[in-house]
């Protein structure tokens, strides 16, 4: 039985990677590139820069105002229902920037609802909250192997540098979500 959520930030309640990549939509992610953002920029729009610079190029502005996933608030109260308001964790990794920290926290305060302002983590290990009644719904499968490994659940958003689904992005990315709360909570997630 799940009595908690730990839920990424990044690419499953907002709509990092294609912010960060200025590009329109999913589907031009390079697979090949698998989780490695500065190779996909590099691939994408034909540069070579550092991995410091496309970092550095991001900053609290950029953080504080990434759009959102269309079904943001849908997640929330579905997830609200299963296990109450107070079992829900936003946890999120930050780049070495401070900017980055004050960029995610703004827009937690901007986009969330009030409830949830401060029940965030920031940080890599996203596995030490951890247990056998905990769900981590994040997009990076290393995240959710750990988090397992440590007794903990794990649903594992499609995108495409974690699938080899190919087609709608949106689309693949929203059934891949509807169908792991499916799994876990034995009721359709509907946008």
């Amino acid at each position: 039985m799940i009595y908690e959520i730990v839920l990424d930030l990044d690419d499953v309640c907002n709509t990092f990677c294609t912010a960060a990549l200025g590009i329109q939509d999913y589907g031009v992610y390079p697979p090949a590139c698998g989780w490695d953002i500065v190779q996909a920029a590099n691939r994408i729009h034909g540069t070579d820069m550092a991995r410091w610079e496309f970092w550095d190029s991001l900053d609290r502005d950029f953080w504080a105002n990434i759009p959102p996933v269309p079904y943001l608030s849908e997640l929330l109260t579905y997830l609200a229902r299963r296990v109450g308001n107070d079992n829900i964790t936003i946890a999120t990794s930050p780049t070495l920037s401070p900017e980055c920290v004050a960029g995610k926290l703004e827009w937690i305060h901007r986009r969330l609802p009030l409830w949830i302002h401060r029940q965030y983590m920031i940080g890599t290990r996203k596995d030490r909250l951890a247990n056998p009644h905990a769900l981590l719904i994040d997009d990076r499968r290393g995240n959710c192997d750990k988090f397992v490994a440590r007794g903990g659940q794990a649903l594992l958003v499609h995108q495409p540098w974690n699938h080899t689904d190919s087609g709608d992005w949106n689309h693949i990315t929203l059934l891949s979500l509807q169908a792991g709360l499916y799994k876990y909570f034995g009721e359709r997630f509907e946008y």
